[in-house]
């Protein structure tokens, strides 16, 4: 490298003029990208001493196409990089997403203290970190978390990935990202099974049946530890219609048309309860088929409870509600029908682990 032209370029960049400063940072960015490869670690650091100076006082559509030239360089200045990584999103965001010399360290302080788009930026490298994703995981919001969880590029911890599953179950937005997501651990799959559409419940049917019965019991081993941590609190209210349905299993009188007359009645939480005892599947999960009036995951659950169709029919005009509902009867005949009681027994297997956790809080 001529160190006469760098030095000349040095003491240009003291000077207060803007637009020669401009002109001068194309001339030092130019120099730069030359004399790639062929520099000393001297004046490497020389060039991004040069390079902060200058852009120190650039607008931010100078920035912008600065970050911009250097966010693919593999020995891009690592100072001008990092204060590139804290400018508004304009500017960082091609640093954060691509740039190869920016450090877990700054990497972390962007994801901490700096805006959405930022984290979701970071979110998108090719290689994000276990650590770091648990911190986007922490602070980012679902538009970030969707990104993490679709990048194969992120390595995702077991919390990461349960807090990624419980944000999920809230945010449709979520749902795809997560289902597809390759090392989601099998209980934590199935536990999208009744939040999900259609046709991301074919896939985790697919994975299912694709396990052997050692990794499947593995799976739910894993998820009865996870429901043994679960505190939730269980309401009076809640608390009398479970003993209700307790009393009725235990004399034998808990039955679907049992539940017919319960909803009849308009004694939503024992009607709730009670389809969760006949089914063997958590309130929570029976709580959010219902809420989402989701027939097809009711089909689901009650096929694999050996609920007799005609009784299955007129829970699903119940739960669906009014008289379009009634209309569709014939359609939930053959909903019913085309589930197969192998794949429901076996995608409810998991949900029977949450109601044991359930029952087990409640004694």
């Amino acid at each position: 490298m001529s160190q006469g032209r760098f030095t000349k370029l040095v003491e240009l960049a003291r000077l207060a003029d803007s637009d020669r400063r401009r002109d001068l940072l194309r001339d030092v960015t130019d120099l730069f990208f030359e004399t790639s490869g062929s520099r000393t670690a001297k004046e490497s650091a020389l060039f991004d001493d040069v390079l902060q100076l200058v852009a120190a006082e650039m607008q931010d559509e100078v920035l912008a196409e600065l970050a911009e030239t250097f966010a693919d360089a593999a020995d891009a200045p690592v100072g001008l990089m990092r204060d590139l990584a804290s400018h508004s999103f304009e500017v960082a965001g091609p640093v954060l997403a691509r740039s190869k010399v920016l450090d877990e360290q700054t990497l972390m302080h962007v994801v901490n203290y700096q805006s959405q788009q930022h984290i979701k930026a970071v979110a998108q490298r090719d290689k994000v970190s276990e650590t770091l994703s648990d911190a986007i995981v922490r602070f980012g919001d679902d538009n970030a978390l969707d990104a993490l969880i679709r990048n194969d590029g992120a390595k995702l911890s077991r919390t990461g990935l349960e807090t990624a599953v419980d944000r999920a179950r809230r945010n449709t937005l979520l749902h795809e990202g997560v289902v597809r997501r390759a090392d989601l651990p099998l209980d934590l799959l199935n536990e999208m099974y009744f939040v999900v559409e259609t046709r991301l419940r074919d896939q985790i049917m697919q994975r299912n049946a694709a396990v052997d019965p050692a990794t499947l019991d593995a799976a739910l081993a894993k998820a009865r530890e996870r429901m043994r941590r679960s505190n939730d609190e269980i309401s009076t209210e809640a608390r009398n219609a479970m003993n209700f349905i307790t009393s009725k299993k235990n004399n034998g009188e808990l039955s679907a048309r049992l539940l017919v007359s319960l909803y009849r009645e308009s004694k939503q939480t024992h009607f709730l309860y009670g389809l969760s005892e006949l089914t063997g599947v958590d309130h929570q999960t029976v709580a959010g088929l219902l809420e989402r009036r989701d027939i097809e995951g009711l089909a689901m659950i009650c096929r694999a409870a050996n609920i007799e169709r005609p009784l299955f029919v007129t829970l699903a005009v119940l739960v669906g509600g009014g008289d379009e509902a009634m209309a569709r009867a014939e359609e939930f005949g053959k909903m019913y029908n085309a589930v197969p009681v192998e794949a429901a027994q076996r995608a409810v297997r998991f949900f029977k682990v949450r109601k044991s956790a359930e029952a087990a809080r409640a004694a």
